[in-house]
């Protein structure tokens, strides 16, 4: 697959949190091939949740922006019909809708058979919509029909397996999702999630300035911090819980929130940072005592591998987790929490337990979790 050109459907949006479909994009414009990234779509329900989205998503729906100039484009699709994860026939039109745009914008690009690249199920009624595919490639990230909202089980699952039977190559980040998939796909390959290694651990080293980010709180004898988004996924009681047991520390979280935290916020020493930019991640985390990824245990996080442990693991910091099934190899280098565990207890004694020679072997471990690494092994499947 020398030089092709990728166009990827991507789960989440390139400007938001960065995890394995923009890493990958990254890299593989790195290495030759122009990248065509396909935003979420929003649905005509949306601007009543979040009316802002009427002067944003809504009014930019089909522009075409380089992020990267002649490598990486950001496309943003049209917007959707809803109800396309309880509906197949809505799916079809809203697919039929953004081959459409993808049509108009390839000719655009002067791209001809162009490699699918996708995250998304509902991508099965897009390889039939007219536009010659050179290869198709799945790569499963999550249980889709595990999600909360507008989703029938039973559709998504079929629409997955669907697409999963007629791409070439399928990917699964976690061994949960490899199972699911070896339903339909005996051949599916097993790419676990990594760490961007040379960036985060930049966060090990003091910065020349050696000045904190302004809006990190200050006076606190901790400060222990989270990033990632903030959704019904993640177990505010155990940070609640945390942050009540100790007043002398700070619990930093960075992120959007996309649930309710009305009982964290009411506490006094816990900080929502919002979204910050993936350039100056590595400066909030070097001022982290402790990492966290507090998952909830539950039918979509066992098929979860967090990004965010590896990221923190290549920045040198002592990091707690719930006890997610992709999380448990590494507990030699984690503070796994158990279900029947303190969380609170685990982050004291990840405090206790630090030490200059545990950085280094946790930066050794992310070492061995590059994405340069979880794309060649890829690309290799992909060359067979």
């Amino acid at each position: 697959m020398t030089g092709v050109d990728i166009v990827c459907i991507g789960a989440a949006e390139w400007h938001g949190i960065w995890a394995r479909a923009q890493q990958l994009m990254v890299r593989l414009a790195n290495r030759g091939h122009r990248v065509l990234y396909v935003d979420p779509p929003i649905t005509y329900l949306a601007p009543l949740k979040n009316r802002d989205l009427l002067n944003t998503r809504w009014q930019s729906a089909g522009r075409l922006e380089a992020v990267d100039p002649g490598r990486i484009w950001r496309l943003e699709p049209p917007v959707f019909l809803p109800f396309h994860g309880m509906r197949r026939m809505i799916n079809r039109i809203n697919q039929r809708r953004l081959a459409g745009t993808l049509r108009r914008t390839l000719q655009q690009l002067g791209w001809d058979q162009p490699v699918l690249w996708t995250y998304l199920p509902g991508s099965c009624d897009l390889l039939s919509a007219g536009i010659d595919w050179r290869y198709l490639v799945y790569d499963c990230v999550d249980d889709h029909a595990a999600f909360t909202g507008l989703i029938d089980p039973a559709v998504m699952v079929a629409m997955e397996n669907d697409l999963a039977r007629r791409c070439d190559a399928v990917f699964a980040s976690a061994a949960a999702l490899q199972e699911k998939m070896r339903l339909v796909r005996p051949d599916v390959t097993l790419v676990a999630n990594a760490a961007d290694v040379e960036h985060f651990s930049q966060a090990a080293t003091a910065r020349p300035d050696d000045k904190d980010p302004a809006d990190l709180p200050a006076g606190f004898r901790h400060t222990i911090g989270f990033v990632g988004g903030i959704g019904d996924w993640i177990d505010t009681d155990k940070l609640a819980e945390a942050a009540r047991a100790h007043g002398d520390w700070a619990l930093a979280l960075i992120g959007p929130v996309e649930t309710d935290v009305s009982a964290l916020q009411a506490l006094p020493n816990v900080f929502f940072l919002g979204r910050k930019p993936y350039s100056v991640l590595p400066d909030y985390v070097r001022r982290f005592d402790v990492c966290l990824s507090p998952f909830r245990l539950n039918e979509l996080t066992m098929s979860v591998n967090p990004v965010k442990v590896y990221e923190y693991l290549a920045a040198g910091k002592p990091v707690v987790s719930t006890a997610l099934p992709e999380v448990l190899p590494f507990s030699p280098v984690v503070t796994v929490c158990q279900p029947t565990d303190s969380f609170t207890g685990c982050i004291e004694a990840a405090l206790a337990e630090d030490s200059p020679e545990k950085r280094a072997e946790r930066m050794d471990l992310a070492r061995r979790h590059s994405w340069d690494a979880r794309l060649t092994a890829m690309l290799e499947k992909i060359g067979e």
